[in-house]
């Protein structure tokens, strides 16, 4: 594996179009043992689906709920810690936690994600 990389631009701009501000970031891990991404995931059923992880530690992970109604609950379990609720996703809503760090507490060990209809699609990248 070469690089895991997260990059984004964030751009605030006024009614008329014209940018207010803009920030460019990127988040590199350039030594990750895995990076999957699954162009299209299928929570077939409504309530709580747990995902499978490529590694036991998550450290990068970027999710997007691509459905045109429903939504997603994500619920991830930090590393060494107890399951929370990262966030409510709304129809074309995404959320992202990336650490280039290494060490036994960043990252996630476990992920369910729930859903409020049958049939949900989703992408998703994880990789540490």
């Amino acid at each position: 594996m070469a690089k895991n990389i997260l990059s984004t631009t964030i751009q605030q701009l006024d009614a008329n179009g014209q940018s207010l501000s803009r920030r460019v970031t990127s988040v590199t891990d350039a030594t990750p043992t895995v990076g999957d991404f699954r162009g299209l995931g299928l929570l077939t059923a409504s309530g709580a689906t747990s995902i499978s992880l490529p590694i036991t530690q998550v450290r990068q992970i970027q999710l997007r709920n691509t459905h045109a109604s429903a939504k997603i609950t994500v619920t991830w379990t930090p590393t060494t810690g107890a399951s929370v609720v990262a966030g409510v996703l709304g129809p074309g809503d995404m959320i992202a936690l990336w650490s280039q760090t290494t060490g036994s507490t960043y990252g996630i060990s476990a992920l369910s994600l729930n859903s409020d209809t049958a049939n949900t699609t989703y992408e998703m990248f994880t990789g540490g």
